[in-house]
C-alpha cells in the first residue's frame, strides 16, 4: 500500500484541510494510506478526529509573529510576505523549520505528497518526494513568473523578494539541494490545482484560466428564501467579536442556527440566550442545504469555500473576515453584491443594521439568485478527477 502524506502547513479553520480530507477520501479506495501533518491538531480535530488516519501536528514556530495572518488588518502584498512573517526572512529560522519536515518525510515514507498552502513542504520535499500542490487562489499563488504577482497595491511589502530567495537558496546550498532561480518555484508542485471558481482567484488578471473550478460539484441552486428573520451562522469560537454578533441577531430579531467552531460553553449559552441554535458539530451535506435553506442570510468569516457554496446556493451573505484572504473574499462578493460586509470594530448595532437590511432587501435575495443561476448555467466538471488521476500517475499504481 502507498502512503500520501496531506499537508496543511498554514492557514486556519477548516478550508485547507477540507480540501484534503476530500482527496483521502477519494483516494484511499484505490488503495492509498493517508498520513496528514496539519498546522493545528486541536483546531482541525472537529472534522479530522473521527477519521482512522494518523493525524501529526506540522512543523510551525510559536516564535513567529505569523498570527498576524488571522488578522484582517495585516495587509499582504505579495506572497512574499506571507513567507517574511513565516520565517523565510532569516536563514536561522527556516533551516530548522525545513529540517523538521525532513524529519516527517523520514518518519512516513510518503510516495506522494499532497500539499495545501504548505510553502516549506513544497521546499523541503522538491526533487524528493512527488508533489500534488492543490489550494484556492491565495494559497496556492502562481509559481512560473519570476516574482509573485501584487495582491494588493496598497500594503507595503515587509521586504524585498530577492532578499527572501537569497535565504532561501542559503538554505537549499547547506542541505545540497537545488537553488531556485526564481521564489515563485519554491511553491510549485508536479503538478497544481487552483481548486475554486476564477471569480475568487485573486492572480485572476496576472495569470488568467490558470483555475479547474471547485474540487467537487457545487451545490444546486436553493428556491428563494423565506420572507422570515431566519438566520445561519458558521463562526470562528476565537473570534473576539462573537458577542457582538450575538447581541446583533438579537436586537434584529433574528432566530436560526449557528455552528461556531471550538466554541466555549459562555459562548453556546450566550447564543442559546437570543434564540439561536448552536450546533455542535458539523452539519452533513443534506441538513446543512436544508439548514442554509430556511436562512434569509448566512452570517460567515469569508472562507472561500463556503463563499463560494453560498454563491452557488443563492443565498444573501454577511461577512466578518478575520484574515487578509477572507478580506480578498468579501471584495469578491461585494462586487456579486450578494451581501454586506461586517467591517473593523464590529459592534452589535453595526450587526443589527447589516441584518434588517438583508432581511427587507428583496433586491439583494434577488441578486443572489442570478448570480447562482450564472453559475449554475456553466455546468463546470469538478477538479476532483483530474486530481486523483494526477496522484496515480505521481505517486505510481496503488497496491492491495
Amino acid at each position: 500500500m502507498r502512503t500520501v502524506l496531506f499537508t496543511a502547513e498554514l492557514g486556519y479553520g477548516f478550508g485547507h484541510v477540507s480540501r484534503l480530507i476530500a482527496v483521502a477520501d477519494a483516494l484511499e479506495p484505490h488503495g492509498y494510506r493517508p498520513v496528514f501533518a496539519v498546522g493545528d491538531v486541536c483546531e482541525t480535530f472537529p472534522i479530522l478526529g473521527h477519521r482512522p488516519w494518523p493525524v501529526m501536528q506540522a512543523p510551525v514556530s510559536r516564535a513567529l509573529p505569523h498570527l498576524a495572518l488571522n488578522d484582517a488588518r495585516f495587509k499582504v502584498g505579495r506572497f512574499s510576505d506571507i513567507l517574511y512573517f513565516v520565517g523565510y526572512g532569516n536563514p536561522d529560522l527556516l533551516t530548522p523549520l525545513v529540517r523538521a519536515w525532513d524529519q516527517v518525510f523520514l518518519a512516513v515514507k510518503p510516495d506522494l505528497i499532497v500539499c495545501d498552502f504548505s510553502p516549506t513542504v513544497t521546499l523541503a520535499a522538491r526533487g524528493s518526494i512527488p508533489i500534488v500542490a492543490i489550494g484556492d487562489g491565495f494559497s496556492q499563488p502562481p509559481s512560473a513568473p519570476a516574482e509573485f504577482p501584487t495582491l494588493r497595491e496598497d500594503a507595503q511589502s515587509q521586504t524585498s523578494q530577492q532578499a527572501i530567495l537569497d535565504v532561501v537558496r542559503q538554505v537549499q546550498k547547506a542541505r545540497g539541494r537545488p537553488e531556485p532561480e526564481h521564489l515563485p518555484s519554491i511553491v510549485a508542485g508536479d503538478r497544481e490545482f487552483v481548486c475554486i471558481l476564477p471569480e475568487f482567484d485573486p492572480y485572476v488578471r496576472a495569470v488568467p484560466a490558470r483555475t479547474v473550478g471547485p474540487l467537487r460539484a457545487l451545490p444546486a441552486m436553493l428556491p428563494p428564501p423565506p420572507d422570515a428573520k431566519h438566520v445561519f451562522c458558521y463562526l470562528s469560537g476565537s473570534f473576539e467579536k462573537l458577542n457582538d454578533i450575538g447581541q446583533g441577531l438579537a436586537q434584529a430579531g433574528a432566530t436560526g442556527q449557528a455552528y461556531i467552531r471550538n466554541a466555549s460553553r459562555r459562548t453556546i449559552e450566550a447564543f442559546q440566550s437570543v434564540g439561536i441554535e448552536v450546533l455542535s458539530e458539523v452539519l452533513p451535506s443534506a441538513a446543512f442545504r436544508e439548514a442554509v435553506g430556511r436562512a434569509r442570510c448566512v452570517i460567515h468569516h469569508g472562507g472561500v469555500g463556503t463563499s463560494q457554496d453560498m454563491l452557488a446556493l443563492g443565498r444573501p451573505q454577511i461577512l466578518a473576515p478575520t484574515s487578509f484572504e477572507q478580506q480578498l473574499t468579501s471584495d469578491v462578493l461585494f462586487r456579486f453584491r450578494v451581501g454586506g460586509r461586517l467591517r473593523q470594530g464590529i459592534s452589535a448595532d453595526g450587526v443589527a443594521t447589516a441584518l434588517r437590511s438583508a432581511f427587507g432587501d428583496q433586491d439583494l435575495v434577488g441578486r443572489a439568485q442570478r448570480a447562482a443561476a450564472m453559475i449554475a448555467s456553466r455546468d463546470a466538471q469538478p477538479a476532483m478527477p483530474q486530481i486523483v488521476e494526477a496522484c496515480k500517475i505521481l505517486a505510481g499504481g496503488a497496491s492491495a
